[in-house]
């Protein structure tokens, strides 16, 4: 899913590496130190039908609480949107099948925020992603459609289980070894080729830069096009990085410090 910016930073910038000992270990982002796109993510729901226009790629489907097919994403196949009450709705996506995601939306009662409590099952060890997130309103509804329409931004105002925060990296001569409580795992040489990635259907392959000590730059790719650039710096005490990261998908930009376990 990528409902919200911690649940698109989770899952597209999680690799760090550089010069040999300086990333080793267990890090784990702090959501409050999000620098958080100011892209807003846009939705309609009007006329008994719900469209993601912000979405890549964009969708409708009828808002029916069933399942629709949806084309072209590589984490579901299948979209259903369900009115729970006139400031709530679900959403939930499924492939092959299969659960995917699922979030329940529900506007504030003046209108200007939005919480998002979600669950990502995409992990294929089955260790789910789940916590909540607000975001603000960037732009009204449009006049007659649900109150959870309109343009909304993400804040650092967040909460997430340890399996969507956590990260272990370990270098070994100039081969990077990732891997995340969701079984999602690389080993990549530093200025090599790009390598695969296992355990997640929408990140295939990434490679490595160290333009100097301390920094890498990492770029991920699916099915052989570049989705994502980030860069980690790692502090001159060694106990945080800082992580910019560039959706090349989204046109959107973001940043987080992870800290040393």
């Amino acid at each position: 899913m990528k409902i919200s910016l911690i649940a698109a930073a989770i899952v597209l910038t999680t690799a760090t590496a550089a010069s040999a000992s300086a990333f080793d270990g267990t890090w784990k982002y702090d959501v409050k130190s999000l620098q958080v796109s100011k892209k807003p993510n846009v939705y309609v729901l009007s006329g008994g039908k719900y469209t993601c226009s912000t979405c890549v790629p964009a969708y409708t489907v009828a808002a029916d609480g069933a399942f629709h097919k949806v084309a072209g994403n590589p984490y579901y196949d299948e979209v259903s949107v369900k009115v729970l009450d006139a400031k709530s709705i679900k959403w939930a996506s499924r492939k092959g099948g299969k659960p995917m995601s699922d979030n329940t939306r529900t506007v504030s009662a003046d209108g200007k925020s939005m919480t998002i409590a979600f669950n990502d099952m995409t992990a294929t060890n089955g260790v789910a992603v789940t916590g909540k997130n607000v975001v603000a309103r960037a732009a009204a509804a449009p006049a007659g459609a649900h109150a959870t329409s309109g343009s909304w931004l993400d804040t650092t105002e967040a909460q997430v289980n340890d399996a969507g925060l956590l990260v272990t990296m370990k270098m070994t001569g100039k081969a990077m070894t990732l891997t995340l409580p969701t079984g999602v795992a690389y080993t990549a040489t530093v200025d090599g080729p790009p390598a695969p990635v296992t355990g997640d259907p929408g990140w295939t392959t990434v490679s490595l830069k160290a333009p100097k000590p301390g920094t890498l730059i990492e770029t991920d790719y699916r099915d052989g096009k570049p989705i994502s650039v980030s860069t980690y710096t790692v502090a001159a005490d060694g106990k945080t990085i800082r992580a910019g990261s560039d959706d090349i998908l989204r046109k959107t930009k973001s940043a987080a410090t992870l800290v040393k376990q």
